[in-house]
């Protein structure tokens, strides 16, 4: 489905033509169903799992069709495993207030940073990207890490709407984003960003392909390295190009999982003499210093990664990577409100998920314990998002994957 404009680029194949009762045009155009990918991703998984012995198979077709194609969770997921969410539709699911509250307050978060933050940093992101070179070093790494800050909001966004949704119902979905963005390392990040996705790919690719290089490779040493490194090179960077090959055609895809796939590795490979170093320093991982150090660090190497992401193909990823380390300027800055707005909106995110990474027992703002607090805080929140949240219908990032 995804492949199919690769290998037929003028779409010149019939796929099928109708002629029973009027004579129609050919379709020509391949429409690819909504939640395709999230869709298949739950088939396998419910396939692997009664391979594997885990669960049994669903034998009521309506409920399995509800683990299928649950609403809140069809276009984006998250990715349900089905010995979590089967044994939810076989349980009485009552009517209560504190789960429709909670789901409203979950759904109003979830427009916010959809409306307000993703939708108004992606007006700067897609004016720099789309003439990327009409622009300087400087606009360029501005807007990369906007879109950093963009496809975080837009995609958590989206996730806090179909959990809230879910939860109105009586259903429990899984958390997908854990503040991805205060990880201290790129194996963290994946531990916290698309985590049904991530743990999807570790599951069910990374883990069985680790397994298979361990019996086929019977020495301890390949080149002077243990084996285990050599098994987690050639497993990971499997797993992260089929990642970067389902989020879409283009090579700047596979660059950007290998990207992955490279950082995981050099991290693996370099734990220990990072240790002895750190050891020799007298560097201690908590210290907080050096925490902010590796937040830094890893926010930058993801930043980098996004580039080929966002951009068109490779040779626009390239130019601009050349531009931001070669060029530098005033940023582009042609709505100073849109850049306010989107950064204001960012703020309250960042400090909602620093409270929640590192106070989680002190209940303040949204999470008071006070209802009239809780209640004027959302009230505000909704306030802000109809005032400046940008409402020209754009869909959601991963809604093309």
């Amino acid at each position: 489905m995804k492949y199919f404009s690769l290998f037929f680029p003028d779409f010149e194949v019939q796929l099928w033509f109708v002629d029973w009762f009027y004579a129609v045009d050919p379709i020509t155009r391949l429409i690819i169903p909504i939640g395709l990918s999230y869709l298949i991703f739950t088939v396998l998984s419910y396939q692997i799992e009664i391979k594997r012995g885990s669960i049994p198979p669903e034998k009521h077709f309506g409920y399995f069709s509800l683990y299928l194609l649950f609403f809140p969770k069809i276009a984006q997921g998250p990715i349900e495993r089905p010995q979590k969410f089967l044994p939810q539709l076989l349980e009485v699911h009552m009517f209560k207030y504190e789960l429709i509250a909670e789901g409203v307050k979950r759904i109003i978060w979830g427009y916010f940073k959809k409306l307000v933050v993703a939708d108004r940093l992606a007006l700067y992101v897609n004016a720099v990207y789309s003439n990327s070179e009409q622009h300087n070093g400087t606009t360029l790494a501005v807007a990369t890490i906007f879109f950093a800050i963009q496809i975080y909001a837009d995609f958590s966004g989206y996730v806090d709407i179909a959990i809230g949704s879910a939860n109105m119902f009586g259903y429990n979905l899984s958390e997908n984003f854990k503040r991805p963005y205060f990880a201290t390392s790129i194996q963290e990040f994946w531990n916290r960003w698309h985590i049904t996705f991530s743990t999807w790919l570790r599951d069910y690719i990374f883990l069985p392909l680790a397994y298979w290089f361990s019996r086929k490779l019977k020495r301890s040493q390949y080149l002077f390295l243990n084996t285990e490194k050599w098994i987690y090179l050639f497993s990971i960077m499997i797993t992260f190009a089929i990642c970067g090959l389902w989020h879409g055609e283009g090579m700047n895809y596979i660059i950007w999982g290998l990207l992955f796939g490279f950082y995981l590795t050099f991290a693996n490979w370099s734990d220990k003499p990072f240790r002895k170093l750190r050891k020799k320093l007298h560097v201690k991982k908590t210290d907080n210093w050096y925490v902010v150090l590796q937040v830094l660090t890893t926010f930058c190497l993801v930043c980098f990664a996004w580039i080929f992401f966002k951009a068109e193909d490779t040779t626009q990823a390239f130019s601009i990577i050349k531009s931001i380390f070669s060029t530098a300027g005033i940023p582009f800055r042609e709505s100073i409100t849109t850049i306010i707005f989107g950064l204001a909106g960012f703020f309250a995110i960042f400090m909602k998920d620093f409270h929640t990474e590192y106070f989680p027992l002190k209940p303040v703002g949204f999470n008071s314990n006070n209802p009239i607090v809780s209640a004027f805080a959302y009230a505000v929140l909704i306030i802000i998002t109809l005032s400046i949240g940008v409402f020209d219908g754009s869909q959601f990032i991963y809604f093309q994957f």
